[in-house]
């Protein structure tokens, strides 16, 4: 997997975090992300989970 710039992480970031802040409206994006994660660049994880954010 190649290397994500912090402005790729930030914007993934800052979209689950939107995301997240309505999650009736967005669960099928919700779902397909938590299907996804194991693709997730580590430093979003660890972002996350910094932020005690769980999906």
């Amino acid at each position: 997997m190649g290397k994500f710039s912090s402005e790729e992480i930030e914007s993934q970031y800052n979209l689950i975090k939107k995301l997240l802040a309505e999650p009736e409206k967005y669960r099928d994006a919700i779902n397909a992300i938590k299907k996804d994660i194991a693709y997730m660049p580590i430093e979003l994880k660890k972002k996350l989970e910094d932020e005690n954010i769980i999906l």
